[in-house]
């Protein structure tokens, strides 16, 4: 009995320890202390990070310790923050990080009162407008997916929990914006999406005045006013398979906005990739919220008049984290990864692109088997987490209840000492998207 209740004890300490540890740092300029708003963070070695607010301020989640964190601002060297236990009150690390300019090259640009950036920025958008009013639509197929993760304190390593496919006809056009309708879907385990982390819509960040990210409506940096809403800051220049980009920091002026990097084709204003992140303040069940958006943009012939000028998206990447309470009781967090590929991307061409040669068939929201997704899994091969997912007999006949059982509040005492409420289906589970 003494060597059981030692084991429990043991779990339980082990438990606690595995908790994640949360990082408060403030990013200031070396010389002037000032604030760098839209400086990242990012645990090496994992795509785990953050963003800085408008007061330099952020927040990172660690799952383990010792970790180092690399901080980066645009024009300024990267620092890298070793934490170690010793650093961690009450599961809190504070520390004020002090990054110094580096030197770096600047394209050509406008000498005037504004900053560099911002005058580039300028002449991206009216650049926008332009190809916007002489390209006037196009149409493209997708595949996404989504993997569904556990990250609780009992559990080793994440823990693959569900895996969402589908296939979509996207239409673009300058009247009506960007509209995505899902022809297909496979879904494991079956029924509902997970309430907090549901396959998202795919944005398009050159031509759309607003992106929907996590149900949240946000001003898009290529918005006609999005002076009013972000600040940029121009940083490095690079050559690279015969073009100049220009990278520029995106710094929100107001909270529940993007912070982060955009690149530019120096010479035709287009974007040609981007990674953002999400400054939205958890409600409701929520505790925390984290996520990235990553773009990459692809030039697309047209025609003689525009040749290479249009660069349109190609793969679009959405991950992060979410932790939810319910009937006090914390659901174990969960990660989510959406990762999108675009194919037959055609200018110039309105609606479905069905006209031109479309694979997809048309079964409105219906489910769908194994076939319909094959080209997509060659574009984007299934890495070790998603085939568990998509081949787990235990995801496929579980419910969400059964994946997301409460690991915290343990004591001991009794079966791992473990009062834990269980959650209906309904608590967890979504609705479809009509």
């Amino acid at each position: 009995m003494r060597l059981v209740r030692l084991a429990l004890l043991c779990f339980a300490i082990g438990a606690v320890q595995a908790q994640e540890v949360q990082l408060d740092a403030t990013v200031r300029d070396a010389r002037s202390g000032a604030p760098l708003p839209g400086a990242t963070a990012q645990v090496m070695g994992t795509d785990r990070g953050a963003s800085a607010d408008a007061d330099g301020r952020l927040r990172l989640a660690l799952p383990s310790l010792p970790d180092t964190v690399l901080v980066r601002f645009v024009g300024y060297a990267g620092a890298q923050v070793v934490i170690t236990q010793a650093d961690v009150r009450a599961g809190v690390v504070r520390r004020d990080v002090r990054l110094s300019p580096a030197p770096f090259v600047l394209g050509e640009v406008e000498v005037t009162g504004e900053p560099p950036g911002e005058v580039l920025w300028r002449r991206l958008l009216r650049r926008r407008q332009e190809l916007a009013a002489r390209m006037g639509a196009y149409a493209a197929e997708g595949y996404s997916r989504l993997l569904l993760t556990r990250d609780g304190v009992t559990d080793v390593r994440p823990v693959a929990i569900g895996l969402e496919e589908t296939v979509s006809n996207l239409s673009w056009n300058r009247g009506w914006g960007l509209q995505e309708e899902v022809v297909a879907r496979r879904r494991r385990p079956f029924g509902g999406p997970f309430r907090w982390a549901r396959m998202g819509p795919i944005p398009d960040l050159y031509f759309e005045d607003a992106l929907v990210l996590d149900g949240q409506v946000v001003p898009s940096p290529t918005n006609p006013n999005a002076l009013d809403f972000y600040a940029f800051r121009l940083g490095e220049t690079i050559e690279r398979d015969g073009h100049r980009f220009l990278d520029l920091a995106v710094i929100p002026r107001r909270p529940g906005l993007l912070a982060g990097r955009i690149r530019v084709v120096d010479t035709l204003l287009v974007i040609a990739e981007a990674d953002l992140r999400a400054d939205f303040v958890p409600g409701g069940s929520v505790d925390f919220f984290d996520a990235a958006y990553r773009w990459d943009y692809r030039s697309a012939w047209t025609d003689e008049a525009l040749r290479d000028s249009v660069w349109l998206p190609h793969t679009f990447e959405r991950e992060g984290t979410v932790s939810v309470t319910l009937t006090g009781n914390r659901v174990p967090t969960v990660g989510f990864r959406q990762q999108t590929v675009l194919d037959l991307v055609l200018p110039g061409v309105r609606g479905e692109a069905a006209r031109l040669g479309r694979r997809y068939r048309n079964p409105r929201g219906a489910y769908a088997g194994y076939e319909v997704f094959r080209a997509g899994r060659g574009m984007l091969p299934l890495d070790s987490l998603e085939s568990v997912a998509a081949t787990s007999e235990w995801v496929e006949q579980s419910r969400w209840s059964d994946l997301l059982i409460p690991q915290e509040g343990l004591q001991l005492g009794g079966i791992f000492g473990a009062a834990l409420k269980l959650f209906g289906a309904g608590e967890l589970e979504g609705d479809d998207d009509p």
